[in-house]
């Protein structure tokens, strides 16, 4: 029996459950709404925020998440499980608030018995809850919580603040981060803290100072909330975090497991553009059976909600290269959900010209190139691309302009995505690419309805919210400015749906 069948035999009693049943109704009643992603995970219903507590357990893949289900106001863990990180199925919710006002986001930790979460209850402090059946739906709270009380700060926010918190164990016992911030006040002139915490019960647990304190790579204003702290490989370990004024971003460095201090040698941005219009959000992150280091991070809409609210990103693999820098790229499993397959024979792309790929269309896609950049100051590809161009979705390189300074760029450009009215405008998602002087671009880009997610040559992931209004905004296009461009193949899937109603 496979991870699916099991799966499905132990889900089974649950499809009469009385959340399980109104989720599976409620999505049948939404699927209708054509920005509906089909094969990226979305709430069954209303609200929902930051993804919680990513783990494995068993063989199977857990989601949590921030939620509020149709009628609720207070803050829940959502839950989801699939074999597959993409096939999700709905579970009863996971954790209800009682002593706090809401279950804000955390972490969880996988021991060979149980499985910890640990989750910043607002007004209250950080807490603990623990499940060991096979689906992780029996969840019992720790009787202390909150475990990491809030505590009276003075003006620099001494001794120390707690929030969102993630967990792992070492030899001596549990630790825990509060990713926070110190001195002035957040999203303006902060600066960001993680806090660490040590235990040996998960009860009594001893401030132990800061793991990591601003640097100079992130701007004033910018906290530590959210963090997910892993080894990555290498001899490193990452922090991966959100910061309330700039997003998702991370940092590599070495551990100090003695000293419970974390040097910081190089850091980098998962969102370039305005935070929450349309952008990537929130991460979760865990390292898997495989040894895979795992993210997945919330996207935020850029237009009304229609009795639902943000989506998640495909789940992401981070290593680090040889040279110590990040690699990112989508989960293998995402293959399996690949359809129907159109191959485009090499074509060059002339200066100032655009060449539509008749063969190829659909908002639904997995599309997979290699482009010679050329000569062109400007190259790339159009998305959900209207036939006469009054739609579209721009994913361009600018290659570096000077020998000495710049930087190579990859965008995606959503300002001609929608000709709808109700749209909260933004600027281009615009990050860094450096890629070799003779080096391809190559990239694999993911449309999916309301969303396009593009990873770059292993180095680089960029992510934008699109709403074209047109049923016809489905082609995709080539394009060069200033220069020819070439490319040298193109391969395109259909692709199915991970859920049913879709």
């Amino acid at each position: 029996m496979n991870l699916r069948e099991q799966l499905d035999e132990l889900i089974e009693p649950l499809l009469q459950h009385e959340q399980v049943k109104r989720f599976t109704a409620s999505r049948e009643r939404l699927s209708s709404d054509p920005y509906r992603p089909t094969f990226h995970f979305s709430p069954p219903e209303n609200f929902m925020n930051d993804p919680n507590g990513l783990c494995q357990w068993n063989g199977l893949y857990h989601l949590f998440y921030q939620f509020r289900q149709d009628g609720e106001d207070r803050v829940h863990w959502g839950h989801a499980v699939s074999a597959d990180l993409l096939r999700w199925r709905d579970l009863p919710i996971a954790l209800y608030p009682d002593q706090e006002q809401d279950c804000f986001s955390g972490q969880t930790l996988v021991e060979d018995d149980r499985v910890i979460a640990i989750y910043h209850g607002t007004q209250a402090g950080n807490a603990v809850a623990t499940a060991t059946d096979p689906l992780l739906i029996q969840w019992e709270k720790h009787p202390d919580n909150p475990v990491i009380p809030i505590v009276p700060i003075d003006g620099d926010g001494s001794p120390y603040r707690v929030f969102d918190p993630c967990i792992w164990k070492e030899d001596d016992g549990y630790y825990s981060l509060s990713g926070v911030y110190k001195n002035g006040t957040r999203s303006v002139d902060c600066e960001g803290v993680a806090h660490v915490f040590r235990s040996s019960d998960l009860k009594e647990w001893e401030h132990l100072g800061p793991l990591a304190e601003s640097v100079y790579d992130t701007e004033p204003g910018e906290d530590y909330a959210v963090p997910n702290f892993w080894p990555i490989g290498n001899g490193k370990h990452m922090l991966l975090f959100f910061s309330h004024k700039r997003g998702g971003q991370y940092f590599v460095g070495e551990y100090d497991a003695a000293a419970h201090r974390f040097h910081p040698e190089q850091h980098g941005r998962m969102n370039y553009g305005p935070l929450a219009v349309g952008s990537l959000h929130a991460p979760s992150a865990t390292v898997d059976d495989s040894g895979r280091f795992l993210s997945i991070f919330n996207v935020k809409e850029s237009r009304e909600p229609n009795g639902w609210n943000d989506i998640m990103t495909l789940p992401r693999v981070l290593s680090l290269d040889g040279d110590g820098s990040l690699r990112i790229e989508p989960v293998s499993e995402v293959e399996s959900l690949r359809g129907e397959h159109r191959q485009v024979d090499p074509v060059d792309v002339e200066a100032n010209s655009e060449v539509v790929l008749d063969e190829v269309s659909g908002n639904a896609l997995e599309l997979e190139l290699v482009l010679e950049p050329g000569d062109a100051h400007e190259s790339g590809l159009k998305v959900l691309r209207s036939p006469d161009g009054a739609e579209e979705t721009r994913i361009s390189f600018f290659p570096k302009g000077h020998p000495r300074f710049g930087t190579a760029q990859l965008q995606i450009d959503g300002t001609a995505s929608s000709l709808r009215t109700d749209i909260v405008p933004r600027t281009p998602e615009i990050g860094p690419l450096e890629i070799g002087e003779d080096e391809p671009l190559r990239l694999r880009v993911f449309i999916d309805r309301s969303i396009v997610e593009v990873f770059a040559n292993g180095r680089q992931c960029l992510t934008l919210r699109a709403y074209p209004d047109r049923p016809d905004s489905v082609g995709v296009s080539l394009f060069a400015r200033g220069g020819r461009a070439r490319l040298q193949r193109l391969d395109a899937w259909q692709m199915q749906s991970a859920w049913p109603e879709l």
